[in-house]
């Protein structure tokens, strides 16, 4: 009875996805006797693996426990159903046997399950895959450690709805290792939550990852020593907040999209760290429409090339960036105010003299150097503002807009 009080107070500590935590019992499953309830994988014979599933096959239609033990099991290629609660002690380890590739555990149509408390050990086997789910709704991956995962430690698609991943470690897993990837041109996976989730030294594609789903949020994770920090495909109405992001090889935060699907919208992305990456944030491909994003009070510095690359539309507002040199604008941002440096400077690109105002002055030298391109002995780099090679009526109107700010 212990597990299912814990489980309760876990979804309900919760403050999203809301079709869980209005009920949270529908997760948890129901059974009649405490007998029921928990299936101790070492009361069955022979391998690890076929005691692992044989509990697993043992879990009755009003659900049950699978509790794992505290050691080392050996297994891969788990299958699980609906109502069925993975729990291990907090020391339980699977390890993947050798020369093996398919998941660790696979959850396919399910439900109202969990998988709480487990290592994952993949042993840094090739092309070798985590826990996989598809097409499911109502679960929570808690407490898990994910380590020397080659490829896609977790992996959420097809229609999944309702889920909470919350305070799991990634260490040494590469290619995806926080994945939700629905289908282009849908948004079938919905209503989800990241959380106080740890990725750590995955150089190889290591991020979250969440591509053709809508109504999430991805929040307080920390993601360090990886190629990127979060990125996004396809994506609509999500939150990205209070997340920290340091020392990735590319991209702290990107957007992205793709043909077949009909862009991205309504992301918000507040209050993140992002630092010592390549570029703090950026879009990263596709040429579908990104709109109505907010990127309002981040803490984005020390990124070798651009704390942010504006090659989407975006409204950038109270961010605290490097120097007025660490962002590059090539689409007209949809508001650019209260920007700071680090020494609480405003940082206006429309001050193209560098006086701490903008006004008929700057406006004048553009208009003066107005059809300068990168060829032309009149050229300016500071008058190209929207950093597209010209100096034109984009820069003029950018400089117009802003016309009085000072610092």
């Amino acid at each position: 009875m212990m597990f299912l009080i814990a489980l309760t107070i876990i979804l309900s500590q919760q403050n999203v996805a809301p079709n869980i935590l209005s009920a949270p019992e529908n997760i948890i499953p129901c059974t009649n006797t405490v007998q029921d309830l928990v299936i101790n994988v070492t009361s069955f014979q022979g391998t690890d693996q076929e005691k692992i599933q044989t509990a697993l096959n043992m879990v009755p239609p009003d659900g049950a426990i699978v509790y794992i033990p505290e050691g080392i099991w050996e297994a891969f290629n788990l299958t699980a159903k609906s109502k069925t609660i993975i729990m291990g002690s907090g020391k339980t380890i699977i390890k993947r046997p050798a020369n093996t590739t398919l998941p660790f555990l696979t959850f396919i149509n399910a439900s109202n399950f969990a998988v709480i408390n487990i290592t994952f050990d993949g042993q840094k086997f090739q092309e070798a895959t985590g826990i996989y789910i598809a097409n499911s709704t109502n679960f929570l991956i808690y407490n898990n450690t994910f380590k020397d995962i080659s490829k896609n430690a977790l992996r959420i698609s097809g229609r999944s709805k309702n889920f909470i991943i919350k305070n799991n470690k990634f260490i040494n897993a590469n290619n995806a290792p926080l994945i939700i990837f629905g289908s282009p041109g849908t948004r079938e996976i919905a209503n989800f939550t990241i959380t106080v989730n740890i990725i750590v030294n995955s150089p190889e594609n290591g991020k979250i990852a969440i591509a053709f789903a809508m109504d999430g949020k991805i929040s307080e994770n920390i993601i360090k020593s990886s190629q990127y920090g979060i990125g996004t495909r396809g994506v609509s109405n999500i939150l990205i907040e209070n997340n920290v992001i340091d020392n990735c090889t590319s991209y702290g935060i990107y957007l992205g999209t793709q043909p077949a699907d009909q862009g991205s919208w309504n992301i918000t992305i507040t209050n993140n760290k992002i630092t010592n990456s390549r570029i703090g944030i950026s879009r990263y491909y596709g040429s579908e429409p990104i709109k109505d994003v907010k990127i309002i009070n981040n803490y984005i510095t020390n990124n070798t090339e651009y704390d942010i690359q504006a090659d989407f539309q975006a409204a950038f507002i109270n961010n605290t960036l490097s120097s007025k040199q660490k962002i590059k604008i090539l689409i007209p941002p949809t508001d650019f105010t209260n920007n700071k440096d680090l020494q609480g400077k405003l940082i206006m690109p429309a001050d193209v003299n560098g006086d701490g105002k903008v006004d008929a002055k700057d406006v004048g030298i553009i208009a003066v150097l107005f059809g300068a391109d990168l060829d032309s002995p009149r050229w300016n780099q500071s008058c190209d503002i929207i950093q597209d090679g010209i100096i034109d009526s984009r820069d003029l109107a950018f400089a117009c807009r802003y016309f009085g700010k000072t610092c």
